[in-house]
């Protein structure tokens, strides 16, 4: 039975090929349309293009940073769960993945960071939205994910301080 679950664990390779090819897609597309917006506001700002609106905005930046990040999430938790259950890979430290704790803190970090960008977002286009409501609805998950990780590696300090060496 334990070979069964050794040759199982390579299951894993379907969504890894899966995130990664996600993750492909939202860099490329959003590559293509950073390149684009350059491309159009280096043409208005020379006179060859005319944009309906006035130069490239804040928000328009914003959105194609978001595309990266999300990309960013699908990667690194591709690349956690080959590291997890296939084979180390030589990554530099802070991408190197040893424990779901480690996958799960990377990718709560990055979540944190899309969700301050999506605000960021709303805020610079601030049509017809209540900022307080959508601050509060982006900022609890925020500390609920901090709260969920200072609690994980308290209890990790509390077990590693109650352990008794094995003489």
């Amino acid at each position: 039975m334990s070979h069964f679950f050794v040759a199982a664990r390579y299951l894993i390779i379907i969504p890894v090929i899966g995130l990664s090819l996600a993750a492909a897609a939202f860099f490329v597309v959003g590559g293509f349309r950073l390149v684009q917006l350059l491309i159009q506001g280096v043409g208005h700002f020379m006179g060859f293009v005319e944009i309906e609106k006035e130069g490239i905005t804040v928000i328009q930046i914003l959105d194609q940073v978001h595309q990266f990040l999300i990309g960013t999430v699908l990667y690194i938790t591709s690349v956690g769960f080959y590291q997890l259950f296939i084979k180390e890979i030589k990554f530099p430290g802070w991408l190197k993945i040893e424990s779901t704790e480690e996958l799960e803190t990377s990718l709560v970090g990055v979540v944190v960071v899309v969700l301050a960008v999506d605000f960021l977002g709303v805020v610079f286009v601030g049509e017809g939205t209540d900022l307080l409501n959508h601050g509060a609805s982006i900022a609890l998950p925020i500390a609920a994910l901090g709260l969920f990780i200072g609690l994980r590696a308290w209890a990790a300090r509390q077990r590693a301080l109650t352990k008794t060496p094995i003489n």
